[in-house]
């Protein structure tokens, strides 16, 4: 039976919920669990607009943040099923095709972006003063598709194919492709191969502020005791996706998006693709992929069960999504405070509990 709640649950797995917890305090935003050896708990806590006394509740819209790459790189791999593209395309032949001038490495590939195994920057690579104050001077830059082509492609960055650098850059030039190919904005995109097909009924990707996205829940930081509302959205740099924990499990139903592929690429979307070049990270395609008894260095939850993870933080906003033993059990986090390490921690503090050896 699932149990919906607009506050605290009495317990969770023997771990109260009701009594600050030392990992995560002052928990504002969704908690989704399914799972075959436990009961079914949706949890919706806190305030979703502070000002307002707004409580987070089954309809509450959160930016996901890194969670929208295991999207983006399915909607890329339904582009490669299509026959539009191939994994080896290389990255300068696509943007030649699509009339773009900016250029990168001439070696950088699909596969390579999907996995980043690109070398392409991220955001620590930018110079200082766009770094400044969370980056502030760089989000609130406004750029279209071609002007945001060659600003990343002015950045400096890393050979390709040599090493593992997780690249927020290269999955911001994804989805340029793909509305180029498509010729249609990435919302549409999104829309019409994922969120039609699954039944996502709140799953929103606008490109300008003046779309109002319903129940979004506003962001805060927590600076000195007191909750700082982080207002401005930018919705120019890359494509960022908002949606709430009941969507985010249809996604982890669906194998992370798995069954929206023919087998031969759902294959890959959980393979290893760094076992050549990293013994310490592991990353598929969208997901952090974990056999049993695994160690890596990202999205390690110390599990003797194999799992697929990915988590992001923005803004404020924090975000997590765990499937564990293919689907018998997975774990959605939504949150519009806090931090994401905290935010990891309780979603580790539940899985251990189920999986305890």
């Amino acid at each position: 039976m699932l149990l919906r709640q607009f506050f605290a649950v009495s317990a969770l797995l023997g771990l109260s919920l009701l009594q600050p917890q030392p990992e995560l305090p002052n928990f504002s935003g969704q908690l989704y669990l399914q799972s075959e050896l436990q009961k079914e708990i949706f949890l919706c806590q806190g305030l979703a607009n502070r000002a307002h006394q707004v409580p987070v509740n089954e309809e509450t819209v959160f930016d996901i943040a890194s969670l929208n790459k295991s999207f983006i790189a399915n909607l890329v791999l339904q582009a490669v099923g299509e026959g539009r593209w191939k994994l080896d395309d290389h990255l300068n032949d696509l943007l030649a095709g699509y009339n773009y001038q900016a250029r990168f490495d001439p070696e950088i590939t699909l596969h390579q972006m999907l996995c980043h195994r690109s070398g392409l920057a991220d955001y620590d690579d930018l110079a200082e003063d766009l770094k400044a104050h969370n980056f502030r001077k760089y989000k609130r830059s406004t750029f279209r598709n071609a002007a945001y082509l060659s600003f990343l492609a002015a950045q400096e960055h890393g050979p390709a194919n040599q090493k593992f650098y997780y690249s927020n850059f290269a999955y911001h030039i994804l989805p340029i492709l793909l509305e180029a190919e498509y010729e249609q904005e990435f919302q549409s995109i999104l829309s019409q191969k994922i969120g039609e097909v699954l039944g996502m009924k709140n799953l929103y990707a606008p490109i300008e502020r003046r779309q109002v996205i319903p129940n979004l829940a506003t962001a805060y930081t927590l600076e000195e005791g007191k909750f700082y509302a982080n207002e401005y959205i930018d919705l120019s740099l890359g494509r960022r996706i908002f949606c709430g924990a009941p969507e985010l499990m249809k996604w982890l139903e669906a194998g992370g998006g798995r069954s929206l592929l023919s087998d031969s690429l759902a294959s890959l979307v959980m393979q290893n693709h760094l076992v050549d070049i990293s013994e310490d990270y592991a990353y598929g395609y969208g997901w952090v992929t974990y056999e049993a008894r695994d160690q890596f260095k990202m999205g390690n939850l110390d599990l003797n069960q194999s799992y697929f993870i990915h988590g992001g933080s923005t803004e404020g906003f924090q975000s997590l999504a765990i499937s564990v033993n293919e689907g018998e059990t997975k774990l959605v986090l939504l949150a519009n405070n806090g931090d994401g390490k905290a935010l990891f921690e309780r979603a580790k503090s539940i899985l251990k509990n189920i999986y305890d050896d």
